[in-house]
């Protein structure tokens, strides 16, 4: 083709007399001009590059745990309702088959005559709190004549405890909260927002250099950093933190100092109580102070997502515990095996994917973490209303549950709906907790954020209880009320991470910048926006920061084992350290776990551990 720019004229138009002659025009062989190929057959392609852009954009994920499940079965009861009654660990036979049976002894077979108003002591056994139940084919229980009710195999693994997959969404500031000091008169009653509580067991009405602060839960503060307090003096409540602790092994995390610089008045002074805000820098408190809430979860799969299987041949560390129930020392005189605790393990996936694309968490920034979370359902109706609370609720005041968990106590109810059914003609019913559904919600974690940190703190775990429904099985009144009994704790969030925050906080002050995320804080204190990088998955730091779970058609499959306990409420406090009432003796209470004395600290009773 000419260029159209390109003018011809004949050659015997040139000039005057030109002879007419045969003319060429050389047309160059360059292009400027490409054809679109759709597809470029000769470029290499990287798998380790495609494998990472696909595992990089995928929001797909299938969580998987294995749940170790520890269990101390610690509260014996009776009860003459005959299906349970017939299938307790019983630690009472002889006196109660000499009561059953009037004549004083225990007759072969048929047993004449019989006293069936007589209860019989022991414990539930171990499936009544199992993660999937084994026991389809008790004569008198669970089939046959005169059953509790018809076991269906099919729901072996939801009729004691359902799961589901849960993500924090949302902070809740003005929750009601409650806290007591075991071994004293001194409670709190606070919203979340509010901070921390406190009480002042060293006051300016003491002379001494420092006024000390004891808190209920942990305070994480340090040293030369700033509380806010909710009562002020002179107008100022901004007051630094000049130690921590009183000396004592531990006592750091429960225990703060400021400065007693001679305080006059009555702010300071011995036993009074208050709230606290931790602050950074008390010249720029906007930037720098915490925020305090409780973090609501919202469930993202259905109960029936939940795959629930024995881990192969594992079980625990512990034993189980069984004992041989002698024919003529059981009421229905049939022997048999009963188990008090058990030592299995399992493995808990879900046949739904869950995604996360569209996701946010409770501080609006990309998911990180996704929760394996368990509900007690309790079919078989030997419990009442869950109720719920924090770690610094499950410690007993005066060797009795704290008056949070008691049953008229709404602010304690969790929010699970709960159904009913009767058996046998029974006047009273028997009740179970219904199954969560997608987009129900549920509280968790007690937390502390602070936004020139970037950094969320768990200050207390969050708790269910289950206590025993009295009309079927009695415990001991040990002068407790019929509303407010012993129990078991568990927690029924428990983590796996998806990708972590790096352990540093980055800085810039421009915004136009190559990823600034959207999630960054500007803090005025500095003119500079403030954020942790979202490390990638499969990327690890030197220090070990990060996540390398597998990726497989599309998916990740991160995996995490989970220790899963069902506590016992009064595990570990002594009954002869849970009666004093001394206001000295106010620094012997370390959130329950450890006593101590206002100087020293003794070695714990019982620490903790499973």
């Amino acid at each position: 083709m000419v260029n159209p720019t390109t003018r011809i004229i004949q050659s015997d138009q040139r000039y005057k007399s030109a002879p007419l002659s045969d003319q060429f025009v050389n047309i160059p062989f360059t292009q400027n001009m490409k054809e679109l190929i759709e597809f470029d057959r000769t470029v290499d392609i990287s798998l380790i590059t495609v494998f990472d852009e696909e595992r990089q954009a995928s929001p797909t994920f299938r969580p998987v745990t294995k749940f170790t499940l520890l269990f101390e079965n610690a509260y014996t009861g009776s009860t003459t309702y005959v299906p349970f009654r017939d299938n307790l660990y019983y630690t009472n036979a002889i006196q109660n088959a000499v009561s059953y049976y009037p004549s004083g002894n225990v007759p072969s077979v048929p047993p004449q005559p019989i006293n069936s108003t007589v209860p019989w002591d022991g414990f539930p056994q171990y499936p009544e709190f199992d993660f999937i139940r084994t026991d389809s084919r008790v004569s008198g229980y669970t089939f046959g004549n005169g059953k509790h009710l018809e076991f269906k195999p099919v729901s072996a693994t939801t009729y004691n405890w359902s799961h589901y997959i849960s993500y924090p969404y949302l902070n809740v500031y003005q929750k009601k909260m409650y806290a007591i000091e075991p071994n004293t008169q001194i409670s709190w009653s606070w919203s979340a927002s509010d901070g921390i509580p406190f009480v002042i067991t060293e006051g300016s009405d003491k002379t001494i250099g420092s006024i000390r602060f004891k808190c209920p839960v942990p305070h994480g503060l340090s040293t030369g950093q700033f509380v806010l307090l909710s009562s002020n003096y002179n107008g100022n409540s901004f007051f630094q933190v000049s130690r921590l602790g009183n000396g004592g092994s531990g006592s750091e995390e429960y225990i703060f100092n400021i400065q007693n610089v001679g305080y006059t008045g009555t702010t300071f002074i011995t036993l009074n109580q208050g709230t606290f805000k931790r602050v950074l820098d008390a010249t720029n408190s906007a930037d720098t102070i915490s925020q305090y809430y409780v973090r609501k979860h919202k469930i993202l799969t259905d109960a029936e997502c939940a795959v629930l299987v024995n881990a192969g041949y594992e079980k625990n560390i512990y034993n189980d515990k069984t004992k041989c129930e002698i024919k003529p020392l059981t009421p229905n005189q049939r022997k048999r095996t009963s188990v008090k605790e058990g030592s299995r393990s399992y493995t808990l996936s879900f046949n739904c994917d869950v995604k996360i694309d569209n996701l946010r968490d409770n501080q609006n920034r990309p998911l990180t973490q996704l929760f394996f979370t368990t509900i007690w359902r309790g079919y078989f109706g030997w419990t009442q209303k869950l109720k719920q609370g924090w770690d610094f609720n499950t410690f007993l005041k005066d060797g009795k549950p704290q008056i949070w968990w008691d049953q008229n106590n709404a602010d304690s109810n969790a929010s699970v709906s709960q159904s009913q059914y009767f058996t046998f003609n029974n006047p009273k019913p028997f009740f179970y907790n219904n199954f969560y559904t997608t987009g129900d919600t549920l509280d968790g974690d007690y937390c502390e954020w602070n936004n020139y940190e970037q950094l969320e703190r768990v200050i207390s775990t969050y708790q269910h209880k289950i206590t025993y429904n009295n009309n079927w099985f009695k415990l001991p009144s040990d002068n407790l009320t019929t509303t407010n009994q012993y129990g078991y704790f568990y927690q029924p969030h428990n983590p796996i991470q998806l990708r972590v925050f790096s352990d540093y906080v980055e800085e810039s002050n421009s915004e136009n910048i190559v990823g600034l995320p959207d999630y960054a804080y500007y803090s005025t204190l500095i003119s500079s926006f403030r954020w942790r990088d979202l490390y990638s998955y499969g990327f690890v730091s030197s220090d070990g920061v990060g996540v390398d779970y597998p990726f497989l058609n599309n998916a990740h499959y991160p995996f995490v084992n989970t220790i899963f306990r069902i506590t016992p409420e009064n595990y570990n406090i002594p009954s002869d350290y849970a009666t004093s009432t001394n206001p000295s003796q106010i620094d012997t209470y370390q959130g329950g776990k450890v006593p101590f004395d206002i100087n020293t600290i003794a070695e714990p009773l019982i620490d903790g551990c499973d």
